[in-house]
């Protein structure tokens, strides 16, 4: 028997997000993910001719809405656009000012409710993202990649960040396989962002865990972040912004130090989406 599903195609600066609006039981994410990954939704999407979806997020209305990522990781492209939904689709948020709405989001992977604020007239969602909980270096030699690198912890996912290296399939899966063995097997979700200076591009490849699927995003909310502290990590206390060009997408961020901790970091860019869309799988 087919099974309807209400979702909405949300596109943060390329990191092609399905937000499913049916109930979906937590034991059923994997398997209808699976079906909705599937699915080309470029006929419903006026800004790209392909769309085919690069991860399924499950709205949980009630009392306390929240948002769970298939795997139950952090993803910081997907809560932007679950701040967008609340405030367009439901008209939710306090003013800002400047047209613009403030929201708190809560969504999984992160134990505390996210602040965002929602520019409508410029299609923008800047969220307050999680700090990190520690910055390393790691020497990835074992990995057969030479070099220490920083990685960087988040609660729910945890990012390498490399330059210099090119992503590839194998060589992604090699780095995953030892940070997994070696590193940190606990992690929900793992990523690398492979930056390229000369060609000023950043390719996130991300790995989750609980569904066992790799992903060669066209933009990384939580590497960027990574990537945004990574390169303020030896810089004295202040506020650093900086742009990352990825695959298919640009994300601003903004990330502060205070006594030598990071106090703040923010992820911005733009977001495009459909209306509600009813499928059947």
């Amino acid at each position: 028997m087919k099974r309807k599903i209400d979702l909405i195609v949300f596109d943060p600066a390329g990191n092609t997000t399905l937000m499913v609006l049916t109930p979906v039981q937590k034991e059923e994410y994997a398997e209808v993910a699976k079906k909705l990954l599937e699915i080309d939704f470029g006929p419903e999407c006026s800004w790209r001719d392909v769309a085919y979806g690069e991860q399924v997020s499950y709205v949980l209305e009630g009392d306390a809405p929240r948002m769970d990522m298939c795997g139950l990781e952090f993803c910081g492209n997907a809560s932007r656009s679950f701040a967008y939904y609340r405030v367009i689709f439901l008209g939710e948020g306090e003013d800002a000012g400047d047209g613009r709405k403030k929201i708190e989001v809560s969504v999984s992977g992160c134990d505390h409710p996210l602040t965002a604020v929602v520019d409508p007239e410029n299609q923008d969602s800047v969220i307050q993202m999680p700090l990190p909980a520690e910055v390393r270096m790691i020497d990835t030699a074992p990995a057969g990649v030479e070099g220490e690198h920083p990685f960087v912890i988040f609660d729910g996912i945890s990012h390498l960040v490399i330059k210099g290296e090119e992503p590839d399939a194998d060589r992604f899966a090699r780095i995953k396989d030892y940070f997994y063995k070696e590193i940190d097997p606990g992690m929900d979700a793992f990523g690398v962002m492979f930056i390229n200076e000369e060609k000023d591009l950043m390719s996130p490849v991300v790995y989750v865990r609980d569904v066992d699927t790799t992903y060669f995003e066209g933009s990384c909310a939580s590497g960027t972040a990574a990537a945004s502290v990574a390169k303020a990590v030896s810089e004295p206390d202040g506020t650093y912004g900086y742009v990352f060009r990825q695959p298919d997408g640009t994300l601003n961020s903004a990330v502060t130090k205070h006594d030598g901790k990071f106090t703040e970091v923010k992820l911005g860019g733009i977001i495009e989406m459909t209306d509600i869309l009813h499928v059947e799988i």
